[in-house]
């Protein structure tokens, strides 16, 4: 039922005529996107709302525009960084932790956040549906999850229910 889609598949559904940038130098503040709610924890921002929310936030102790920057939120008001780097590295900021957040990496790279954000749009439809009984389906998730890189659903920010 859930299934982990190729970044450049999902791309071309959520944005058609574009691609996702998988290439060197990858996903980079200026990005063309417009922002997109991809599941109910993962919108990318466009790149005028990106810039707004790295040098707008509280955070300090994360280096936003130095060392990271913000390239989608949550529904929550948490955000999603992006290594400024070549890695390409992925973290989460818990907005709850106010100015003493510190990015937590995730140990994927931006192709992999389009993954998971298509595999949670992916759980929360089939929950919709009420396609969850014995929570086969959040397994499935957490399974499918662990095919991204090891350890992600350890350090996945939110619960699965």
């Amino acid at each position: 039922m859930l299934a982990l889609q190729a970044p450049a598949a999902i791309a071309q559904r959520l944005w058609p005529g574009s691609t996702w940038p998988a290439v060197v130098p990858g996903l980079m503040p200026g990005h063309g996107l417009p922002t997109t709610e991809i599941a109910g924890d993962f919108v990318l921002l466009d790149h005028l709302a990106a810039a707004q929310e790295t040098w707008g936030r509280d955070a300090p102790l994360a280096m936003l525009g130095q060392d990271w920057w913000v390239f989608a939120c949550s529904g929550t008001g948490d955000a999603w960084l992006l290594s400024r780097d070549q890695q390409q590295a992925v973290a989460f900021l818990d907005h709850g932790a106010g100015p003493d957040a510190l990015p937590q990496p995730l140990g994927i790279d931006a192709g992999q956040w389009l993954q998971l954000a298509d595999l949670m749009a992916q759980l929360e439809a089939a929950q919709d549906q009420g396609l969850d009984q014995g929570q086969d389906v959040v397994l499935q998730a957490l399974a499918l999850m662990e095919q991204l890189t090891p350890g992600l659903s350890a350090h996945y920010p939110y619960t699965l229910a």
